[in-house]
């Protein structure tokens, strides 16, 4: 073989060698006050450069990657395992914090009011964006976070007005005594915020009930993963009333559209169930089959109810 290509082959090997992160440190950031851990991996090569968590991974704690490192829940002590190429190994004793993540609404009429708000408020978007609801938070994500905040708010007629809320009240109002912690804001692993990206809406703010869309109850939420099943679900809907014929439906923000100059800010949209199983997009049926469907989810707030299937409208 030519010596002149031996000795490049061999310089980009050692470049390589050189820039790949061999060297790894894990440390954890805990507050007594948050449920939420961040597990942060410095990863760095033999010329110094810094990664952030290279080949990392994570076992013994259901643990999901996210900006900066891993996040886990700690409601009980746990022992994690941090590995990584090429022979890092660290285990990290992680206690229990104070601090639990945010329950329901132990009163089943409470968790009703709140369902019917909910859904009443994400279906008025359809005719017409809230001017309560902020142009910035206009996708799948913010559209359940501004419905989620004001089906607990007091209807008021302050509220109606600000929020251009014109239909009749769909059921009573939640106790305005209970869920106050949920009216703080949504769990993060900065604390209660009122930006919580879909990621923490799903891990922190709901419950999983499986992958079975027959349990769906209006108000309940499917999450995708498009393109694969990654840590970070990239699309959300939400279940509303069923259509004329008793069908389930689902309603969504299409998320700004196109780029640049030419970008549109989207829009909200229903979608039967039927008609969504059969989407051409494959990556966007709720079937156990598609890697992309994340599962059926229901708010932690409404958790304290049963799973009942779909009833067609009376």
């Amino acid at each position: 073989m030519n010596p002149r290509l031996l000795l490049a082959a061999g310089a980009v090997l050692a470049a390589a060698i050189a820039l790949v992160p061999v060297r790894h440190r894990a440390t954890l950031e805990a507050d007594p006050a948050n449920p939420v851990v961040r597990l942060r991996v410095e990863s760095r090569s033999l010329l110094g450069l810094r990664r952030s968590g290279w080949g990392v991974s994570v076992r013994g704690v259901q643990a999901w990657r996210g900006p900066g490192g891993f996040f886990l829940v700690a409601e009980a002590p746990v022992v994690a395992e941090v590995t990584a190429w090429p022979g890092f190994r660290q285990s990290l004793s992680i206690s229990a914090s104070g601090a639990r993540l945010q329950g329901g609404l132990p009163d089943e009429g409470d968790r009703e009011a709140f369902r019917s708000w909910f859904v009443a408020l994400l279906e008025q978007q359809v005719e017409a964006p809230s001017p309560a609801w902020e142009p910035a938070q206009r996708d799948c994500a913010g559209l359940l976070r501004f419905a989620f905040r004001e089906a607990l708010a007091p209807h008021t007629a302050e509220w109606r007005s600000r929020v251009a809320f014109n239909e009749g009240a769909p059921g009573q109002d939640p106790s305005p005594a209970l869920g106050a912690a949920w009216r703080q804001g949504f769990p993060t692993p900065d604390g209660p915020r009122p930006f919580a990206k879909g990621a923490f809406l799903r891990r922190l703010a709901c419950v999983p009930l499986g992958r079975d869309t027959a349990l769906a109850r209006p108000g309940d939420l499917v999450f995708f993963a498009r393109g694969g099943a990654r840590t970070q679900p990239d699309h959300a809907m939400a279940f509303v009333r069923p259509d004329v014929d008793g069908a389930p439906m689902l309603l969504y923000h299409t998320g700004p559209e196109g780029s640049g100059t030419a970008q549109k800010p989207g829009e909200v949209r229903r979608v039967r169930l039927d008609d969504l199983l059969h989407h051409p997009d494959p990556d966007f049926r709720p079937v156990p089959e598609n890697p992309s469907f994340l599962g059926l989810f229901r708010w932690r707030l409404l958790a304290g109810g049963a799973s009942e299937p779909f009833l067609p409208r009376s």
